[in-house]
């Protein structure tokens, strides 16, 4: 376990190490040790293993004006390994992960891989070297992050790059993982499921749709975003429909990647990755537009579907209400049946039954000729 003060003087100790520099080319003799410890106010006796350990020592002879002096002293080179240990224990103790490991890469470098329940396996880079931490690519979401012991003048990405001590903080992980929640939630707006009958009927009438917006938007139609986003491949798995360019940088996606699996849906990407659909200023625009459209094709499928069974009971409706279930009613008001106003009245019974007739068919077929009339690009 790192003790608060182990962290102190650790932490005062790597700030002797330019960020250019190898570690390993870093002296410390005793005395400058012994000042460092005093610059942070912590006794040696408040250390829990001594600060030895963190170091290698080796014997030099005392040099005077280019002549050995025949004298010997020690010199004290700081313990990448030793500290990254004690510092992957630190963090192994704590609840936060299932399980970790530390990978070595080399005498400045190692991996600490942690596996978390919600977020998967998290790979943190461990650098002892300041310029290489700026050389390095952190990318949260590819849960890759960098951690450095030793400061670099300029960090590329702050957002997934961190001091040692940071994890150190009881609260570290649970702000990790929020940022996280954020970063890597899938960022996708749905149009339509692609089992729906729009999608099985005319895919071809809603990919239109979409790329009738993206031009009404003053948006440029991509087929193949690929071949200028090669770097997208690496986030999104899955077919890539085709795209719009908004702008020099930025691009909107229409794909069925394993992100939204069940849906076309919109990615929105900025500088090569997937970026938040609210950045968009017309992603929103898009969906809405298109969505409305499936909709409407859906409504008006399921409507023309039901009118062969509504004919069909129309037709026996009006078969059992024929003209002569209404001759018993004239006998009951003692009127012949024979008489002139029994034909008038049937011949009007005969005429409404038409008409009403007439405006049923109409009123059911009006659903087929607007589906006919239905289009996918006009508003």
């Amino acid at each position: 376990m790192l003790s608060r003060s182990e962290v102190l003087f650790l932490n005062r100790c790597l700030r002797e190490v330019p960020s250019t520099a190898r570690i390993a080319d870093i002296e410390f003799t005793e005395d400058h040790i012994t000042d460092m410890l005093s610059d942070v106010n912590v006794n040696e006796s408040d250390l829990n293993r001594g600060w030895q350990r963190y170091f290698n020592a080796r014997t030099q002879e005392v040099i005077e004006e280019g002549v050995a002096t025949g004298d010997t002293e020690e010199k004290y080179h700081l313990n990448p390994e030793v500290i990254t240990k004690a510092w992957g224990d630190e963090i192994d103790d704590k609840s936060w992960f299932a399980e970790t490991r530390l990978k070595q890469i080399d005498d400045e470098s190692w991996q600490f891989i942690a596996q978390s329940d919600g977020r998967g396996e998290l790979v943190f880079q461990l650098f002892f070297n300041g310029r290489r931490v700026e050389e390095y690519s952190p990318d949260a979401l590819k849960s890759r992050f960098a951690v450095w012991f030793v400061e670099p003048q300029n960090i590329a990405d702050e957002e997934a790059t961190f001091k040692w001590t940071e994890f150190l903080d009881g609260e570290f992980w649970e702000n990790l993982r929020s940022e996280l929640l954020q970063v890597q939630n899938p960022r996708t707006i749905n149009i339509c499921r692609k089992n729906s009958v729009a999608a099985g009927d005319n895919m071809e009438g809603i990919e239109d749709a979409i790329q009738y917006k993206f031009r009404d938007c003053e948006l440029a139609v991509d087929e193949d975003p690929l071949a200028n986003n090669t770097e997208i491949e690496e986030y999104i798995d899955g077919p890539i429909l085709f795209g719009a360019k908004t702008d020099d940088n930025n691009h909107l996606l229409v794909c069925e990647c394993d992100l939204s699996p069940d849906h076309v849906h919109l990615h929105y990407v900025r500088d090569g990755k997937p970026s938040h659909l609210a950045d968009s200023e017309y992603a929103e625009t898009i969906q809405n537009f298109v969505r409305e459209k499936v909709i409407r094709y859906n409504d008006l499928s399921a409507k023309k579907e039901d009118i062969p069974q509504t004919l069909r009971w129309l037709v026996v409706l009006f078969g059992a209400i024929g003209v002569s279930q209404f001759v018993p009613l004239f006998f009951f008001f003692g009127v012949s049946p024979s008489s002139q106003i029994v034909t008038d009245t049937l011949i009007l019974v005969r005429v409404g039954s038409l008409i009403i007739g007439l405006a049923i068919i109409v009123y059911l077929l009006l659903p087929v000729i607007r589906f006919r009339r239905f289009s996918w690009i006009r508003d």
